[in-house]
């Protein structure tokens, strides 16, 4: 439970006891016209700090989802720079594929025209030269298997010379189609990398606008910090002027109390244990005066009184949900806060150990337990100066 609208409630106490008094007339007449100014000036100063304290958990958790979103951001722009390198390195693999596919195209071509050339220097030898006379192929022969012979290895080599060229031609066919499949894949390729850079461009626009946000939310919560910290000092303020008011009050109606170290406010043998101590902490990542202490334990286990005394409020806060004060005199008051119904009343005579109420859920609070604070003549002290625990 964070700093509550302690000196209200201490006014409240204090009224309530002055009310027992003879002076009642003058103290609730001096108490409508201070205590009541004071009150709405705590009341208004802790709403607007609670106000700052949810605008700082707002903006912290808007910042904090803003990191995460960068981070996964991060992460989609390092797997398509990834990509994009690995596309780019199979595109230099496939441009050099593509020039040493020219190359050898080159070199195929150059094979061809030579082998065209030879052949047609052949040709023109044996066929087509005027100086080739078949007749004289054929007398000039010994005979007829040297003849045989002479036109079989012509025919031969002519043969040869159309077998090396169309193989040639089909090498050249294949190579001249691979490339055509190389710059098909290159293409691709291309998309691919514009695609990842397109993607990653708009990935670091997105990541920029995080950052500006952040920026822009750090700014906020420096404002932020800055009217909790002034309507913090406030209420501290006015709770210590009202503290010091309270406190003269009670001095002049002062009673006797009731002796003892008083017992234990939850059910004998209820489970329990001290979730918060009374003094400074964290809340929401600000600092935070704790008034009492919170004792967890289960929901509906009985609250009994610390000691016999005077009920002299019990109400409902915003805060504090249903609680009751008790008077135990000489100027120490207990505060039971939380409870899921106030089982006393106002003016009731309570004895040491009886119910007052049952462990709830009301106000502020993040889970089941008892808020327990003791105040010595209207000033919080750590419980455990008074408290006898099982």
């Amino acid at each position: 439970m964070g700093q509550k609208t302690v000196k209200r409630i201490v006014a409240a106490v204090l009224t309530a006891a002055a009310l027992l008094t003879t002076s009642v007339g003058v103290f609730a007449e001096y108490t409508d016209a201070t205590v009541k100014s004071y009150e709405e000036q705590i009341i208004a100063a802790t709403r607007n700090l609670e106000a700052a304290q949810a605008s700082l958990s707002d903006i912290r958790d808007r910042r904090a989802s803003a990191w995460e979103e960068i981070a996964r951001i991060d992460e989609i722009i390092n797997t398509q720079l990834e990509l994009k390198e690995l596309t780019e390195k199979y595109l230099e693999s496939l441009e050099e594929q593509i020039e040493q596919t020219k190359i050898n195209i080159a070199t195929l071509e150059e094979k061809i025209a030579i082998q065209e050339e030879a052949r047609l220097n052949r040709m023109a030898q044996n066929y087509m030269s005027e100086s080739v006379d078949f007749i004289e192929l054929i007398f000039g022969s010994k005979s007829l298997v040297d003849f045989l012979s002479k036109l079989e290895r012509i025919r031969s080599v002519m043969e040869y010379d159309n077998r090396i060229i169309a193989e040639l031609g089909e090498n050249r066919e294949q190579l001249q189609i691979e490339q055509l499949k190389l710059n098909e894949a290159l293409a691709i390729q291309k998309e691919k990398v514009a695609d990842y850079t397109r993607i990653i461009k708009e990935y670091q626009a997105m990541s920029e606008e995080k950052l500006a946000l952040i920026n822009s939310l750090n700014n906020d919560e420096t404002e932020a910090m800055n009217v909790y910290y002034y309507y913090k000092a406030l209420d501290e303020q006015l709770n210590r002027e009202l503290e010091e008011y309270l406190a003269e009050l009670q001095r002049k109606n002062q009673s006797a109390y009731v002796g003892g170290n008083g017992g234990w406010p939850l059910e004998p043998g209820a489970y329990y244990h001290i979730s918060s101590e009374q003094g400074w902490r964290k809340l929401n990542g600000v600092d935070d005066y704790h008034l009492g202490i919170d004792i967890a334990c289960y929901n509906g286990t009985p609250i009994r009184a610390f000691n016999a005394g005077t009920v002299i409020v019990s109400t409902k806060h915003s805060s504090y949900g249903n609680y009751v004060m008790i008077d135990h005199g000489g100027g120490i008051v207990t505060l039971y806060a939380h409870m899921s119904s106030n089982e006393v009343k106002v003016g009731d005579y309570v004895q040491a150990g009886q119910l007052v109420g049952y462990c709830g859920l009301t106000g502020n609070t993040y889970g089941y337990h008892l808020h327990f604070e003791v105040r010595e003549n209207g000033k919080v002290v750590n419980p455990r100066n008074y408290l006898v625990f099982p």
